[in-house]
């Protein structure tokens, strides 16, 4: 029977309910010691029955150790931070250490606040995607604490520190190469945050896979707008309205395509069948999407497990770094992509990956 929430449950309580000793119990809620699977679900039932809540703030005062871990990424709505998040928490929860996440936007002032906020909450570590901007400056906080530390999908150019994420430039060249190879000489691009490394490699990844086409009949139609499938509708709309030449479409990410999807249907373009397009990020959505969607695969739940266990090596002393793992995208053709200009077999691709 649970007790009341007045009523303070001790390890001896635990103890006396699981029949084992204190010290088994206190190795099962601090996850140390040796045991069989059998005494460690006794003890965990004990725990349930009694209504047993762990009190981090006190593991902490006891320990000089937090379990918990900080993380800050641009936006939690983004079913691809969904992915990422997953396979980061259950890494951590192996080791019995609980994420605690923020949202940061776009804002260098709401991240500065975001780490003292979360440094305040006494976290064992940090992983961040930083914001648009970040310099190493922006990162002393946390650096001049020694505090284990790794980015992830968004580098910060010039800080020593572990990063984890997909080959961003590479990415962008498959999209490209792949356009050029259905015939496709007029292209829009719609997306790329300034001040990001995603942003300036997936833009520069494509033009210049166009430019070392030894295509002269190329054009590039570029236009730059915040994330967000509202804001990929609006500039598809403007892209196309003023370009309508265009006959194929990269996006920066999936979401900003399939906002294009729709600004393309109230234009009476329809996406596969006379004009293509491509995205980034390899949503879950965009195997289902209207037509499904053709994307560069970033691996997200790899990624998430990756910057979990370079967390987890900090914390243990057993990193060797710093680490820089930019893991090699891969091309998803669906549908989207599926209008083809025309060939032409003397095009020589000399533009190389990476």
């Amino acid at each position: 029977m649970k007790r009341s929430q007045s009523s303070r449950i001790t390890i001896a309580d635990i103890a006396k309910q699981a029949g084992v000793s204190s010290a088994t119990v206190s190795n099962v809620i601090n996850e140390t010691g040796r045991m069989t699977e059998e005494t460690r679900l006794k003890v965990r039932k004990a725990m349930s029955e009694l209504g047993f809540v762990k009190d981090y703030t006190a593991a902490r005062l006891r320990t000089g150790r937090s379990k918990l871990i900080g993380v800050l990424i641009q936006n939690i709505a983004n079913p691809f931070y969904g992915e990422f998040s997953a396979t980061f928490e259950a890494e951590l929860s192996k080791h019995g250490y609980l994420p605690i996440m923020a949202n940061i936007g776009e804002s260098l002032d709401r991240q500065a606040a975001m780490i003292e906020e979360v440094i305040s909450h006494g976290v064992a570590g940090i992983a961040l995607s930083p914001v648009a901007g970040s310099t190493p400056e922006c990162m002393d906080t946390i650096v001049s604490r020694n505090l284990p530390f790794v980015t992830f999908v968004r580098e910060i150019e010039g800080l020593n520190c572990d990063f984890f994420g997909a080959d961003d430039r590479h990415g962008a060249h498959l999209a490209a190469q792949h356009l050029l190879s259905k015939g496709h000489r007029i292209f829009g691009v719609i997306g790329g945050t300034e001040g990001t490394t995603t942003g300036e490699q997936r833009l520069s990844g494509f033009e210049d896979t166009i430019h070392y086409s030894n295509c002269a009949e190329a054009q590039i139609h570029k236009l730059r707008t915040p994330p967000g499938r509202e804001n990929g509708r609006l500039a598809a709309i403007e892209l196309l309205s003023a370009n309508p030449e265009i006959t194929a479409i990269f996006c920066h990410n999936d979401i900003l395509a399939m906002g294009a999807t729709a600004g393309l249907k109230s234009l009476r373009r329809k996406v596969g069948k006379d004009i293509a397009l491509v995205g980034f990020d390899n949503l879950p959505e965009a195997e289902v999407w209207n037509p499904p969607l053709t994307t560069i695969e970033m691996f997200p739940k790899t990624i998430g497990t990756e910057v979990a266990r370079a967390l987890l090596a900090q914390l243990e002393g057993t990193h060797q770094g710093p680490l820089i793992n930019r893991r090699p995208p891969v091309l998803i053709e669906r549908e989207s992509s599926a209008f083809q200009v025309g060939t032409n077999s003397s095009l020589q691709y000399i533009a190389k990956a990476g």
